[in-house]
């Protein structure tokens, strides 16, 4: 499928991974709509909500599920030998990627949004979809995590669309926004790039086609530049420049000027000056959106972020307990560095596939030698099959050798036991990973309550 309109010839859409944030976001906008909507996927959270709302989800892929569908949804981490896949090719149903039927929902609305990077999409699509909606724009949006009060999709009424665009496997190149956002681009995906210049050369393809809004600041998303480019940034000569950044005890403030002249002043509530970068990219949509400036600083100032983005869920053993999605070195950098302001707390690091760990594994040590203590997970390998190189293990190992306050750690029962042996000498324990460390954090804190 290419050109056909999907939404247009089926009537019934099967989702093979139906419980993904991403997908299910877009099975529930289908089933809004009206079509028929089935999938599979492991028992999750997420799958009985989805059998709350009326969508028939099987546990596990069957061929037999697919039975009725006339359109069979799929994502790049999807293997080929997949049954379903496969039963799908054999009955000829029609099939469609997930990023492919997301851009066959943007293009019905007039004013399409989509932010990409290697870095902040979430943060920064739910500070726009949080300006757009105390302003009364009604959007529709889906967000590849959870806002607080929506969840992974808002259903709107209006013809503004939001949404991630994720440069995993080149999916965003299926998507041609209204505004194409850039946050960052950085050294992430190998087994899709061979090369930084072969992601500079996607992400300017992506945002070639739109009105791009790109950070002035970052050395790689600087050569995708063209003459209608809309910039921010802190350091360089930018449209949308944030200045006299300062920490105000709970986030970043800084002062918004635009074209150069001074428009007023911003205190975040979230932490990390990355989140400046965020809310100007936020402020560069919204502003070419016709949004006042007070509008958009008051919904800016009580944004408190999203789920999985240092978020506070509660204590056990005394200590405060955050979890943050953070899983490549740029990221953990970042959340590190802001940690070291005065807590004095127990990392947990759950590694996300073998093949980022195998080669960014320097920037991995790097990020993690002066974290005392630190406990390093067995991999979440996500799509991937195990790699020696490039697991947790040899992640362990390799640090090991300038830190020697690390372990290694395989099973729930082995961390939590090892967090209440250390919890005396700290203030809070961070775990960080994309993968399924958050369920583990927030069992740990169930467990204390209970």
């Amino acid at each position: 499928m290419k050109e056909d309109n999907v939404l247009l010839k089926a009537k019934h859409f099967y989702f093979i991974g139906i419980g993904g944030v991403n997908m299910s976001a877009l099975a529930l906008y289908l089933h809004d709509r009206g079509y028929e909507v089935s999938g599979s996927d492991v028992n999750t959270q997420t799958i009985l909500q989805l059998k709350k709302k009326g969508l028939n989800v099987f546990n596990g892929h069957n061929a037999k599920n697919i039975s009725g569908a006339d359109c069979v949804v799929y994502t790049s981490a999807i293997s080929a030998d997949n049954v379903e896949l496969l039963e799908a090719k054999k009955q000829k149903v029609i099939l469609i990627k997930r990023s492919q039927l997301l851009n066959q929902i943007l293009s019905g609305y007039k004013c399409s949004i989509a932010v990409s990077g290697s870095h902040g999409k979430t943060t920064t699509t739910d500070m726009i979809a949080r300006v757009l909606i105390e302003q009364n724009l009604n959007p529709t949006v889906f967000l590849g995590g959870e806002d607080k009060q929506f969840g992974n999709l808002k259903l709107g009424k209006s013809e503004i669309a939001l949404a991630e665009a994720c440069e995993y496997q080149k999916n965003f190149l299926d998507i041609k926004p209204k505004f194409a956002v850039v946050l960052n681009i950085d050294n992430d995906h190998m087994d899709t790039y061979s090369t930084v210049q072969e992601q500079i050369s996607a992400f300017s393809e992506f945002a070639s086609s739109a009105i791009a809004v790109v950070n002035a600041d970052d050395e790689n998303a600087k050569k995708i530049f063209n003459s209608s480019t809309i910039t921010f940034g802190v350091r360089n000569n930018a449209v949308y420049t944030g200045k006299n950044l300062k920490h105000n005890g709970k986030g970043y403030s800084f002062t918004l000027y635009v074209y150069g002249k001074r428009i007023g002043r911003i205190n975040l509530k979230i932490d990390g000056k990355h989140n400046v970068y965020n809310a100007l990219a936020a402020i560069a949509v919204c502003d070419n959106l016709k949004i006042p400036f007070k509008a958009q600083k008051r919904s800016l100032e009580k944004f408190c972020g999203v789920k999985r983005r240092n978020e506070y869920l509660g204590r056990a053993y005394d200590l405060e307990v955050f979890a943050d999605y953070a899983h490549h070195p740029s990221e953990l950098g970042a959340m590190i560095n802001t940690y070291s302001q005065g807590k004095r707390y127990i990392t947990v690091f759950q590694p996300h596939t073998y093949s980022r760990t195998k080669f960014l594994m320097n920037e991995f040590v790097q990020c993690f030698k002066t974290c005392s203590p630190l406990i390093i997970l067995k991999t979440y390998p996500a799509r991937e099959k195990y790699d020696k190189k490039g697991s947790a293990k040899a992640l362990y190992n390799n640090i090991l050798k300038y830190n020697k306050n690390v372990y290694y750690i395989q099973s729930k029962k082995q961390l939590a036991e090892l967090i209440r042996s250390l919890c005396t000498h700290f203030d809070a324990v961070m775990f960080f990973g994309a993968g399924d460390v958050y369920q583990m954090a927030i069992e740990l804190v169930n467990c204390k309550k209970a």
